[in-house]
């Protein structure tokens, strides 16, 4: 769901950092993947932000990278290594407070990274065009305001 932060519960790929935010699915959509992810959804008044940044803190990550278990090379990290990890969690108006102060920022991030694959699929498509010489200056120009 949307929201939810996505960690890689197999090796490498979680000392690796493979960890996602997702923030590319609609509000109520639903998204499907593997049994190899441990999902974090935040509970309301805490942003979406907060389980994102802990899967990224390094303890956290040594706590869970600590607690795998199986055959060298296929170890995985159990599900309850996550509910055994303790902090302190803050009063829901620090929570609040924390929202309002985070997520304009991963808006921002998610914004300019959209911007960003806008740009790269415009250069994609116009790029082989004027080295091959089928498209001109002029006429990207005018490709481009349209």
């Amino acid at each position: 769901m949307r929201g939810d932060t996505l960690i890689a519960r197999i090796t490498p790929c979680l000392e690796n950092g493979k960890t996602a935010h997702v923030d590319f699915l609609a509000q109520d959509q639903v998204g499907w993947g593997s049994t190899e992810f441990i999902v974090l959804r935040p509970k309301a008044p805490m942003s979406a932000a907060w389980p994102y940044l802990l899967a990224r803190n390094e303890s956290f990550r040594a706590h869970l990278i600590g607690s795998m278990t199986g055959s060298s090379g296929r170890q995985r990290v159990p599900p309850s290594s996550v509910a055994a990890w303790e902090m302190a969690l803050p009063p829901s108006g620090i929570l609040e407070a924390f929202g309002r102060i985070v997520d304009p920022l991963f808006s921002s991030i998610q914004a300019a990274a959209a911007q960003s694959r806008t740009l790269r699929d415009l250069r994609d498509t116009l790029l082989p065009k004027l080295i091959s010489g089928e498209l001109r200056i002029k006429d990207a120009e005018k490709a481009v305001a349209a």
